[in-house]
């Protein structure tokens, strides 16, 4: 009997693909024309539109219907064939087969960054694909992701010095912060809902702000082109943190003719940053606050020997830098609450998930960042306690290893057989606990070290009416909607190793709540409507006939 030829195809799992897009921006002009960077993407197959497994890029010219473009080959392994963007101003702006490979890059490598630091695939929001238009006929202000259609549209901008309407997703921070706030959504959908707080909506901003700019900053050849524009930077040796603060991170550097959306290093630091009504406003000083991270972290580096040898050497250190301090920020994502997270969440995150991967911290980043945070006012507690553990006593697991990973029902039967932890997240037994997420994670040291954990985060989330609030001390607020829960992580051994919770019934945090939400409001009444929608996010039970207040992220406050 013959035998089939059983010959494998090309296998291609972990297998990246370079492709070239914008190191920031059309205007941001190299030697021969725009700056261009490589990016290395998986390889997936890529079909017509183009359309991948997790995204989908739509395509138009201006004033013309949408159209299907091919970046790679129709069969296996499907590698992407890139494609060098025209040298011209005038052709790159109306090349719509590189604005299509850049955006597909740009939202691949953002989503593959957050994918390897957490060690685990991240979700949408909504069902599917994440949609991107590319080129929609939506203005720059309109520009942003809409997560009740999952999508993103990027507009356009009519600059005076084309004398035409230019892509915003030709900006490739534009596009990381678009793409970063869609894969927020979907892996913590609670923190932009109905009922986040400005805060909550700010921490959006920030990640979706730094994931852009820190990007960018990876690019060694655009970090050595910024040292090179500012004055007095002949000599490597002369480089000292002013100099290093003065304009190199800038958010959609070029989409003005005055400069950047945004900068977030210039002015002073505002003591009363936390009462800001708009959550870009807020966001702005844990910006600068992370990148302060990187200056300082960075000029360590520069101090040690040979660390000036060169300028390639300087931009490349700080290029090393930014990527790991970045790498920080998204790991502590995933040691933060489902509910009700605040700016003390995030440094706290940041720290343990950092000490877990690296106990010993060599280098120092974890006192860079607790350093900085204390200069505007977040702190947490040492790093003894971080991890949450204490005042449980022993806890029982009658549950079964080999499912605790990957199903709700093993963990839901782990809180309900330990009281103790219900109780210090504060659970109303009357009331059901929804165990929303189940992941095992696993991560890699700098040094090579590995982690592997499962994390789980719960909620609680119900109703009380007015008479039911002032019978527990929250009256005066008519009805209202009481959440929280917690986030627990359980070692490669199936034991918990850490627990950040949001207790229900501490009325303390509810009042503190509150009393937060009516100043927003107050503050948001002098704003204008679309703005005061924003602020106006509350315990307080929506009716239903409102739509949600928190349906579209504008980069960089443009839309506000």
């Amino acid at each position: 009997m013959a035998t089939p030829d059983c010959e494998p195809a090309p296998g291609y799992a972990g297998e990246l693909a370079s492709l070239t897009v914008l190191a920031e921006g059309p205007y941001t002009m190299g030697n021969e024309g725009p700056l261009t960077t490589t990016l290395r993407v998986p390889v997936e197959r890529v079909g017509a539109g183009p359309r991948s497994a997790r995204f989908d890029v739509i395509v138009r010219s201006p004033g013309k219907r949408p159209f299907s473009l091919n970046l790679g080959t129709p069969d296996p392994p499907w590698m992407l064939a890139n494609h060098q963007p025209p040298k011209d101003l005038e052709g790159l702006i109306q090349d719509s087969h590189f604005l299509a490979q850049h955006v597909f890059a740009v939202a691949a490598s953002t989503l593959a960054l957050f994918e390897s630091t957490l060690g685990r695939r991240m979700g949408w929001r909504g069902e599917g694909r994440l949609k991107l238009y590319v080129y929609d006929r939506v203005s720059y202000a309109a520009t942003g992701y809409n997560r009740q259609e999952c999508g993103i549209k990027f507009g356009h901008r009519r600059d005076r010095r084309m004398g035409r309407a230019v892509p915003l997703a030709l900006f490739r921070d534009l596009v990381a912060h678009e793409v970063t706030h869609a894969i927020l959504d979907g892996y913590r959908k609670r923190w932009a809902d109905e009922y986040a707080t400005l805060d909550e909506l700010a921490l959006h901003e920030a990640v979706a702000d730094l994931v852009a700019m820190l990007s960018v900053f990876s690019s060694r050849d655009r970090v050595e082109q910024l040292l090179a524009s500012q004055p007095g930077v002949g000599d490597p040796e002369t480089i000292d943190e002013r100099l290093l603060r003065s304009g190199l991170f800038r958010f959609a550097d070029g989409l003005f003719t005055r400069g950047a959306a945004r900068s977030p290093l210039d002015g002073d630091v505002d003591p009363d940053w936390c009462s800001f009504p708009s959550p870009h406003r807020r966001a702005e000083m844990v910006v600068r606050t992370v990148l302060n991270v990187v200056l300082r972290l960075w000029m360590q580096r520069l101090d040690k020997p040979g660390g000036r040898s060169s300028l390639y050497q300087v931009a490349s250190a700080g290029a090393d830098v930014g990527h790991r301090v970045l790498t920080m920020l998204i790991r502590g994502l995933g040691y933060m609450p489902p509910v009700d997270v605040t700016w003390e969440d995030l440094l706290r995150g940041i720290l343990a998930a950092d000490r877990v991967l690296v106990p010993d911290d060599p280098l120092e980043y974890r006192c860079a960042v607790r350093a900085a945070f204390a200069e505007v006012g977040i702190t947490t507690m040492p790093d003894e306690e971080l991890y949450g553990l204490g005042g449980f006593g022993t806890l029982r697991y009658p549950i079964r290893l080999a499912a605790l990973g990957s199903d709700p029902e093993e963990v839901m039967r782990f809180l309900w057989e330990n009281p103790s932890l219900l109780k210090a997240a504060g659970i109303d037994d009357t009331h059901s606990i929804v165990v929303e997420r189940v992941r095992p994670s696993t991560r890699v040291s700098p040094d090579g070290f590995v982690v592997s954990e499962i994390g789980a985060s719960f909620v609680q989330q119900f109703a009380m009416t007015a008479k039911e609030a002032r019978k527990v001390g929250l009256g005066g607020h008519g009805s209202l909607m009481v959440r929280g829960g917690g986030l627990i992580r359980f070692d490669e051994g199936g034991h918990l190793c850490y627990a950040a919770l949001k207790p229900v019934l501490d009325l303390e945090r509810q009042r503190r709540r509150l009393a937060m939400v009516k100043t927003e409001r107050e503050s948001a009444a002098v704003l204008a409507p679309h703005t005061r929608r924003v602020g106006a996010r509350a315990l307080l039970v929506p009716r239903r006939s409102q739509p949600s207040e928190s349906a579209t992220f504008h980069p960089a406050g443009m839309g506000r």
